[in-house]
């Protein structure tokens, strides 16, 4: 039984576990979600390490991944943003047949964009940074870590518990080094959509080399933050779609 703790959203319809990234925790990363209650179960756990789940010394993705697992019961579909899009693969791969589809939001599965021109750009400054910068600055991390990513975003000062939490997180965490195991979710027949916001050309290059190998459909909204599912009807309505096609296609099969 994971010890994680959830938001639960709705009490009918099919499963929906939906794994939050670094810097924004389940109610926070998926708010724009809640509408899609009234049709699904939702699940939004918080990741060890954020409260009100247990502490924890480091981010293990692996680990992450083995507790999402948990919470697919029999199946369900599967859906991650940005650290929790890496955590998600991972978990899909790890149990396959509880996946009816998977859904990713700009994941920083650097590795597997290696050789294409942003991706290199990023992993280099991503362990650059992490080489220089100070983690007990938890604010000048923060802030160095999202000018890296071109993310133009102004934190608030000071930043507030969850935050402090959140960064303290991201510091342990090692962005460039988060590789997906594309060869055996290559093999898996669930439906697979990759988004993008436009924000962030290694990011762009990452989910482009994923959705090559996995044949997966690739959507970008142009313009869109880098949690892209915070733009709300627009994102809900392509999740509802992808979700709609992997039904129809567990029927018919």
């Amino acid at each position: 039984m994971t010890e994680l703790a959830a938001e639960r959203w709705g009490d009918s319809g099919p499963r929906v576990v939906m794994v939050h990234g670094s810097l924004g925790s389940a109610a926070a990363a998926f708010g724009e979600q809640q509408v899609l209650a009234d049709r699904f179960q939702i699940i939004a756990p918080y990741r060890r390490g954020y409260s009100p789940s247990p502490s924890t010394e480091r981010i293990d993705p692996d680990r992450d991944a083995t507790e999402i697992v948990e919470l697919l019961g029999d199946g369900a579909h599967l859906v991650g943003t940005s650290m929790g899009g890496v955590v998600a693969m991972r978990a899909a791969a790890l149990a396959p047949e509880k996946v009816w589809s998977l859904t990713v939001v700009e994941p920083p599965a650097m590795p597997n964009g290696a050789g294409r021109p942003a991706a290199d750009q990023l992993i280099a400054a991503l362990r650059d940074y992490w080489a220089v910068a100070d983690a007990s600055d938890l604010e000048s991390f923060a802030a160095g870590f999202l000018k890296v990513l071109s993310v133009d975003i102004q934190l608030p000062s000071p930043l507030p518990p969850s935050l402090v939490e959140a960064v303290g997180n991201l510091t342990t965490e090692r962005p460039w080094e988060t590789g997906v195991p594309v060869e055996k979710l290559a093999q898996t027949s669930f439906p697979k959509l990759i988004v993008t916001g436009g924000g962030t050309a290694g990011f762009e290059d990452v989910a482009d080399a994923l959705a090559e190998t996995l044949g997966a459909k690739r959507v970008l909204f142009e313009g869109s933050p880098h949690a892209v599912q915070r733009i709300g009807q627009r994102f809900n309505d392509e999740l509802l779609a992808h979700l709609s096609a992997a039904a129809a296609a567990v029927r018919q099969a």
